[in-house]
């Protein structure tokens, strides 16, 4: 892959996203880019707007929700994407809007418990293959608390759309054919790194070249969208992912 581009999603609302949303670029096996200050709609417009017929991008949320849900409502991940775009995935959504739907969602999507959920329900296969190799991945459904991906996930399955609507090819929806995006989870390329240690961060990028190091060690969702780059240009997707759940890239 000539070009990779991981994007770090964190989720915060307001100005400070600009600050803890960062995007790593690696061409030729070398990082060219680190940098922040774009919000989610604004990382998405440059991809859309850089879009080259080598690109690779790594976007750290997932992708679709467990296929039972998907099933009870007839939608496929496209169709899920789209309706979370139009914000009426849920009678509350459509009411309210995604925004005001996110503080008191219905089930099985919860805030201050699980809403009824069974084990089985909770996580899409590649969440489960995923903790089963030691990653601690969490529900979609969940949109509270420390960790939490659902909020983010949301969002990003409405960038999805946007993505696909301008051309790109989303793994594993679509064959892996540039310029594509791909799930990602960084905890797999950062491996055993105690991200919340500068000095772990810093011994960890000290081959990048000077202009990139201390930049790459400053915050953990800069380290991650580094890291995450990296290891994405020395592998590939890995398994065939679920046509209706996705995959993360190597699980």
């Amino acid at each position: 892959m000539a070009r990779v581009v991981a994007v770090d999603w964190s989720g915060r609302a307001g100005p400070a996203q600009r600050r803890v949303i960062w995007v790593a670029e690696v061409a030729g096996g070398e990082l060219v880019r680190l940098e922040n200050g774009r919000s989610r709609e604004e990382v998405v417009d440059w991809l859309i707007g850089t879009a080259t017929a080598d690109l690779v991008v790594g976007l750290d949320f997932a992708f679709s929700l467990p296929a039972w849900y998907l099933r009870e409502r007839g939608l496929a991940a496209r169709g899920l994407w789209a309706a979370l775009a139009e914000e009426s995935l849920t009678p509350l959504m459509r009411e309210h809007g995604l925004a005001r739907w996110l503080a008191a969602p219905e089930p099985p999507f919860w805030t201050t418990g699980k809403a009824g959920l069974l084990p089985s329900q909770e996580f899409r296969r590649t969440e489960e293959a995923a903790r089963a190799a030691g990653f601690p991945a969490k529900s979609v459904f969940q949109l509270v608390g420390a960790g939490q991906v659902g909020r983010g996930s949301l969002h990003g399955m409405r960038a999805l759309h946007r993505l696909a609507g301008a051309g790109f090819r989303v793994w594993p929806f679509d064959p892996p054919r540039p310029p594509f995006a791909a799930e990602v989870y960084p905890r797999m390329f950062t491996g055993g790194v105690t991200k919340s240690d500068p000095a772990a961060r810093a011994r960890a990028v000290a081959g990048l070249p000077p202009a990139f190091r201390d930049i790459a060690a400053s915050t953990e969702d800069a380290f991650d969208a580094a890291m995450t780059a990296f290891g994405m240009a020395a592998g590939h997707p890995g398994g065939a992912g679920d046509e209706l759940e996705g995959g993360i890239w190597g699980c």
